[in-house]
């Protein structure tokens, strides 16, 4: 008996793989009274947290008859969930496009602008769904991001007073306050609101280094220095403060005690344009000029607008006997210059946070 119970309990482990496996491609859809079923078994997939089967489900459905909202929505939702964005924002779109007052809808397609780093369009959303739910702090939150990652800053500067006043505490909002304030050209509001942070969590990552960066910005080395400091007695990894207090031992021509910080910072994280730009500097100064041409390069690579690193490599050119390498560098220059734009606090260190969508 035992025997023919774990054959039977077997058996029907392995249908409902085949027929998880299968998904809905077994299913009848060739009429509207298919899309019911499908509909269905899309949700029963979506409930088991099986997305891809039920995104093709909803699709199966769609095909029959697209005008149905709730199946648009589900299917963003299916991709949403998947992390998907991208592909979640055309269904939410057509759910909305049937139903102007789905707020439900409104959202998602907002967080899914947002997850795909549409921030422009995230924001356009995500202030509507926000003025539906008024004291949502989540929404105001992604929407204030939103508008700070769309450097929107004084729009999202009244976001963030709205979310100080309502969470006080939060040293995330404050950093993002001054991330909005540096952007408006407001330092000193910017390094109060980040001291603030640092006042109502004291290991809140990145707060020195953000203050330290406003002082280098304002080209007071010995603040900066101070708070870079800081930051790496709290975290030794941070490759941003490495790099950033060698570049202040570079503007005093310290090479030498600046070029072991950059290449710690480079160890550490490979895309910190200010470390491969500094060591280019430190390279040409010693005359070795191939490795410093390849630095250079890098910094280039990471962000060709910028000036600074064209300008560098234009003079290894010429030290290093290539004018005509040298003449295209200065060429690159004078193009660049008048549209070159000083780097913001939120540029620097305001990745916008991942979205969790199986949390959402």
């Amino acid at each position: 008996m035992k025997r023919l119970i774990a054959g039977l309990a077997a058996l029907l482990l392995a249908i409902a793989v085949r027929a998880e496996t299968a998904g809905c491609q077994g299913m009848p859809a060739t009429k509207q009274a298919d899309v019911g079923p499908l509909a269905n078994r899309g949700l029963a997939f979506s409930r088991a947290k099986n997305y891809d089967a039920a995104a093709a489900c909803y699709r199966k459905a769609l095909a029959l008859n697209p005008n149905l909202a709730p199946i648009q929505l589900n299917l963003g939702l299916a991709e949403f969930k998947k992390g998907r964005f991208g592909k979640a924002i055309e269904p939410f779109q057509a759910a909305l496009k049937l139903d102007s007052q789905n707020m439900q809808a409104r959202t998602l397609l907002g967080m899914s602008y947002y997850g795909n780093r549409q921030f422009k369009e995230a924001a356009a959303n995500l202030e509507i769904a926000s003025a539906a739910d008024p004291a949502n702090a989540e929404l105001h939150y992604y929407f204030a991001q939103s508008l700070l990652s769309s450097l929107q800053y004084q729009r999202s500067l009244k976001e963030f007073e709205w979310l100080a006043q309502h969470q006080p505490d939060s040293a995330a909002t404050h950093v993002l306050m001054a991330q909005a304030l540096d952007g408006l050209g407001r330092p000193e509001e910017a390094i109060a609101e980040l001291e603030k942070a640092v006042a109502s969590s004291p290991n809140e990552p990145n707060v020195h280094f953000a203050i330290g960066y406003i002082y280098w910005s304002q080209q007071k080395d010995e603040d900066a220095e101070r708070e870079f400091r800081l930051e790496l007695n709290h975290d030794p990894s941070n490759a941003q403060a490495w790099a950033w207090l060698g570049d202040v031992l570079v503007r005093r021509n310290d090479y030498d005690k600046a070029r072991p910080l950059l290449e710690k910072a480079l160890a550490i994280d490979k895309s910190v344009r200010i470390a491969h730009l500094d060591l280019g500097i430190i390279l040409a100064e010693k005359k070795v000029y191939a490795p410093s041409i390849a630095e250079l390069k890098m910094a280039i690579q990471l962000d060709s607008s910028k000036t600074d690193a064209h300008f560098r490599l234009a003079r290894v050119y010429r030290e290093a006997g290539k004018p005509r390498e040298a003449a295209a560098e200065l060429a690159i220059v004078r193009q660049l210059r008048e549209q070159t734009s000083q780097d913001s606090l939120q540029k620097v260190t305001g990745k916008p946070p991942e979205l969790q969508p199986d949390n959402k």
